[in-house]
């Protein structure tokens, strides 16, 4: 085989870097949902941040806590978060221990990290595949041309 096939080895490898990163998101989602809080909140504004290459509009939203304390954050990036009109009612997941870690009551964070983990392992297992494919063809090939005398 020619050294060629050890780049088959960055697929695999990127398969695996996305297949850890974004599995870690889904552990942190599960564990955010069975630990956090839920509660209703208001959108109060919106503010612009830059990503990437584009300004979006993050929605600043307010809650008050079942210990009476007014918090006003403006939440992580949605794609539903960017319609939401001022005054709107939202439902918040947040821990009481760290409400700077809030964040809207959707499933959209968790599907994007199931989607992250799907796309990381057809990436390493499909390249795992047509290495082993490979492999068992050279292999059969050799046992062709070569004659076994003992």
């Amino acid at each position: 085989m020619s050294p060629l096939w050890l780049l088959a080895l960055i697929p695999f490898l990127a398969g695996l870097a996305l297949t850890a990163a974004f599995a870690v998101q889904v552990v942190t989602e599960a564990l955010r949902r069975s630990t956090g809080t839920v509660i209703q909140a208001t959108v109060t504004g919106h503010v612009a941040s830059r990503e990437a290459t584009y300004a979006a509009l993050h929605p600043v939203v307010s809650w008050t806590d079942a210990d009476g304390t007014a918090h006003e954050r403006a939440l992580p990036d949605d794609a539903t978060a960017r319609t939401l009109p001022e005054g709107a009612p939202v439902r918040v997941r947040f821990d009481p221990a760290r409400p700077d870690l809030a964040s809207l009551d959707t499933d959209a964070h968790y599907r994007q990290a199931v989607t992250g983990v799907c796309l990381g392992m057809t990436l390493w297992v499909g390249t795992l595949i047509v290495v082993i494919w490979r492999i068992a063809y050279v292999l059969n090939d050799l046992r062709d041309h070569v004659s076994w005398r003992y």
